[in-house]
């Protein structure tokens, strides 16, 4: 926190907005993030930076209508300026650190149709989820696929493919550059 006045905001801030969530065990919420559905989103003990936007999304420009779930486990820090999207479910487990800039999204617009306008078209959603002690890299993002257990996701990557646990990831659109070696306990370069 920048100084003692913050810091005394944010814990007063915090333990206001608990009662606004689907679950909600005491967190430290910077008051510039914004919740759109706080009744779909769980919180376990998280930390939230300034300017963040949790969205769970209950319907969209084409009429549809979704049940969204976000929960966010023990311990994980997510930074300044993320935008965290659901629509359908999202587990973001325990002890992760998602830096500043991260957009983390289980949906896509639909573009099938090249006549009707895509804001129109609806989404496509997939659950998904982020591995416990993963760490997300300053302006990653990532959509519509999940991310495994102990996971690192380097900087500006743009994941759209599942990676297994134990994995280093990065580029654009993401590979895998590297995985942990139980037997040689190294990480090891991926060819």
């Amino acid at each position: 926190m920048r100084n003692w006045l913050e810091l005394q905001t944010v814990r007063v801030y915090s333990r206001l907005i608990g009662s606004s969530f689907r679950h909600y065990v005491p967190s430290r919420v910077h008051p510039t993030t914004r919740f759109d559905n706080p009744q779909h989103i769980s919180l376990d003990g998280v930390s939230i930076g300034r300017w963040c936007w949790l969205y769970a999304m209950t319907g969209d420009t084409a009429g549809n209508f979704y049940e969204p779930e976000i929960s966010i486990g023990k311990g994980t820090q997510i930074g300044d300026y993320c935008h965290i999207t659901c629509a359908t479910k999202l587990t973001i487990g325990q002890n992760i650190l998602i830096t500043q800039g991260v957009l983390i999204s289980d949906s896509i617009h639909v573009y099938s149709d090249p006549i009707t306008p895509i804001l129109s078209q609806g989404l496509s959603s997939t659950p998904m989820s982020i591995g416990d002690g993963s760490w997300i890299g300053n302006h990653a993002a990532i959509i519509g696929c999940s991310v495994g257990r102990q996971c690192v996701v380097g900087a500006n990557a743009v994941v759209t493919r599942d990676v297994p646990d134990y994995c280093v990831v990065a580029g654009a659109p993401a590979r895998i550059i590297k995985r942990y070696d139980a037997e040689t306990r190294e990480w090891v370069r991926s060819s």
